[in-house]
């Protein structure tokens, strides 16, 4: 790279994990070297009104009966373990874990360093958790400050590097003659700092309008607005003075205003409901008492106060999100020991491609997915209880599952004859029933309804803190890795658009998620509790959220459940704010679509239609966005949740160790970026970058 004589500048609007993960990525690369050659003379200004750092979702002053979902050995925002063999780590590089352990020792609470860009705060530090544990999000927010700090303060005692914090929302984000111009919004500058170590003192004054050469959007969870039925609800609130919740960031609902004694009605019991449950109980001053010599999902009871709601919720499935296995939080890979994956293999895979050309779905790859987790479950069940099966048994079921001709229909009904012949008491079991467990059944009440839930519940913790002794658990686990392998395969774009869309969004995204993506089992646990205290009532299936104008009230129903329609003057959704983007309400992503500056990813469905994908249209990695009114792309990247369209799901932190092409996914992102933006506008524009497939565009803008 020739040496760069003059100031670039770059904005990194977004602080959070992300925007963090490419600061660490660019001090990486400065410390190891850019391709033999002095680093360039970068200005470099981190713009986020949130706290810079854990940004809004992991903020450290949040409410600590907010858990993370994963244990504290899985999340990190800097290569850590055997990442660090595909990535140099920096000087500060640490996972989670290695900065919990490294601070647990001290006696008192760590303070934010008095020379950062954040007024000093006095975090307490969380202290003996263990690396099987499942932290509070405050607490990892308490990391990410850290590794913030530590990176802005590294990068800027680099020579020819400038570093400027500003509390602020960019609003808008548009070409100017040589680079781009920051429309900041009105009032954000209150408490922020500049960390710069330049000659003469001077950060940037805080003005409305700043210059950048190159741009990276690490943007996270933005506002959205509302589908048809939120519109509605929104409207009926106003004229019949209910009160109705919108999608939000957990941390930045009112769940005091709940009112006590009351049935609030809440629709989607994912990660959100867990949140919920716990502050409209716990947050409300109950208490739950632990009887540990009771059997697992019986082990707590719940001491109400009188001041709690009455929660009365409901999902398509009826079911909350199941609980991750304890096999989980010991194992590499977040996924059970003991498990691999014989048929989704690389090799698999590749024939399928070879033999194809691309890879459908349904076609190619849930048949070996199907295979896998019935490998799993049945070879975890005859080692557990061998006596249920005659000899055979096992070899008889890996031929049938090596017939790759077979449908899903055909090696059902092959596999329960099987059973009949050579395990008469032993079932079929059928993963994608289990995301349904009361698909077809109804019932007489609502009260026959939460003894099913709670015996559900009840089931679910006793499977999960079974973990590796569980064969509905370890095919679950089965699902996960296979669900990662996808998601890799989905990044390489090697997964047909259209199966995407009907398939994998349509359905399998939803078993997965709710098998695969739940709580830790502490909190199934206390949901039994809370059901059986009578704090929590569960609708059923497929419920009905709608409105009597009559009796001045939202309603909701189960067609599954005979019973009276409940009532209740609040409604409120248990989920995260839409992640698309013609939906956003941030000005600066509509205003970016507006100007043509970004368009939406197009996909195409099955029938050959056209259609807007969830995230930004953008090139091969390094992400950049593509532009409505030119081919070449902008020098401008993406980071995180608006790449929906290029990545499927979004992890809420790379993994501790992972792989780059799968769950640290995120890493290898933040690296391409941070190496293409040190090599400047110039050299990530020249033919040869564009020749070596580096920046590839693909897609097409979706047609309005």
């Amino acid at each position: 790279m020739p040496q760069q004589t003059q100031e670039r500048t770059v904005a990194v609007i977004g602080a959070g994990p992300r925007g963090t993960s490419f600061l660490e990525r660019l001090l990486a690369a400065v410390e190891h070297g850019v391709d033999g050659h002095r680093a360039p003379r970068l200005r470099i200004l981190v713009i986020d009104p949130a706290p810079h750092g854990p940004g809004r979702v992991w903020n450290p002053q949040q409410s600590p009966l907010y858990l993370m979902n994963t244990p504290a050995s899985f999340p990190t925002a800097a290569p850590a373990g055997a990442t660090r063999e595909q990535l140099p780590a920096s000087s500060v590089s640490r996972s989670f874990a290695e900065w919990r352990h490294e601070h647990e020792a001290e006696e008192t609470a760590t303070s934010v360093r008095a020379d950062s860009f954040e007024p000093p705060v006095v975090l307490g530090i969380d202290h003996g958790g263990t690396d099987t544990d499942y932290p509070t999000r405050a607490a990892y927010g308490q990391y990410l400050s850290w590794l913030h700090t530590e990176v802005s303060a590294a990068l800027a005692r680099q020579p020819g590097i400038l570093v400027a914090h500003l509390r602020a929302e960019v609003t808008e984000l548009r070409r100017a003659e040589s680079g781009y111009e920051l429309t900041l919004g009105k009032d954000q500058y209150p408490g922020s700092h500049d960390n710069h170590h330049d000659d003469d003192g001077a950060g940037p004054a805080p003005k409305d309008r700043l210059r950048a050469d190159q741009v990276v959007l690490a943007l996270g969870h933005i506002p959205a607005g509302l589908n048809e039925s939120g519109e509605h609800f929104t409207e009926v609130a106003g004229q019949l003075g209910l009160r109705y919740q919108p999608p939000a960031i957990p941390t930045e609902v009112d769940y005091y205003s709940l009112p006590a004694g009351e049935n609030v009605l809440v629709r989607g019991m994912g990660l959100n409901f867990f949140d919920l449950m716990i502050q409209a109980s716990v947050g409300r001053g109950g208490v739950f008492h632990e009887h540990p010599d009771r059997p697992a999902g019986q082990r707590l009871e719940y001491l109400a106060t009188g001041d709690e709601p009455h929660l009365v919720a409901g999902s398509r499935r009826g079911t909350p999100y199941r609980a991750k296995s304890t096999a989980l939080t010991e194992a590499p890979g977040f996924a059970p020991v003991g498990i691999r994956l014989h048929h989704l293999t690389p090799a698999a895979v590749a024939d399928a491609e070879r033999r194809h050309d691309v890879l459908d779905f349904s076609a190619h790859l849930w048949p070996l997915i199907q295979r896998d987790v019935l490998r799993t479950y049945y070879r975890t069940l005859v080692e557990l209880e061998p006596e249920l099966f005659h000899a055979g048994f096992s070899a008889a079921l890996d031929d049938l599952l090596a017939d790759t001709h077979l449908g899903e229909a055909v090696l059902q009904t092959r596999g329960q004859r099987l059973l009949r012949e050579l395990a008469p008491d032993v079932l079929w079991f059928d993963i994608r029933s289990l995301g349904r467990p009361f698909g077809g059944l109804t019932f007489e009440s609502a009260q026959q309804y939460q003894q099913h839930m709670s015996t559900y519940l009840e089931d679910d913790a006793a499977t999960s803190a079974a973990g590796v002794h569980s064969p509905v658990k370890m095919a679950i686990g089965a699902l996960h890795l296979a669900r990662m392998e996808v998601k890799a395969l989905i990044s390489q774009g090697r997964v047909s658009q259209s199966s995407q869309i009907s398939e994998i969004e349509g359905w399998f995204e939803s078993l997965v998620e709710g098998l695969a993506s739940g709580p830790p089992l502490q909190r199934i646990e206390e949901l039994a509790a809370l059901t059986r205290a009578g704090i929590v009532e569960f609708l059923g299936p497929e419920p009905i959220f709608d409105v009597d104008r009559e009796a001045g009230c939202y309603t909701a129903e189960s067609p599954a459940v005979a019973a009276p329609a409940y009532q209740a003057r609040w409604l409120l959704e248990a989920m995260m704010p839409a992640n698309r983007v013609q939906l956003s309400r941030s000005p600066l992503v509509a205003g970016l679509l507006r100007s043509g500056l970004a368009r939406p990813r197009e996909l195409v469905d099955a029938s050959g239609a056209p259609r807007a994908g969830k995230g930004f249209d953008v090139t091969t990695l390094p992400h950049r966005l593509i532009p409505v009114d030119r081919a070449e792309p902008e020098e401008i990247y993406v980071l995180g949740l608006q790449l929906s369209s290029v990545q499927w799901g979004t992890a809420i932190a790379a993994e501790a160790g992972g792989n780059l092409a799968a769950s640290a996914r995120s890493l290898a992102d933040a690296d391409a970026a941070a190496r293409a933006v040190l090599a400047g506008p110039e050299e990530s524009t020249s033919p040869g970058a564009r020749a070596s497939g580096r920046e590839r565009i693909t897609g097409s803008p979706a047609r309005g």
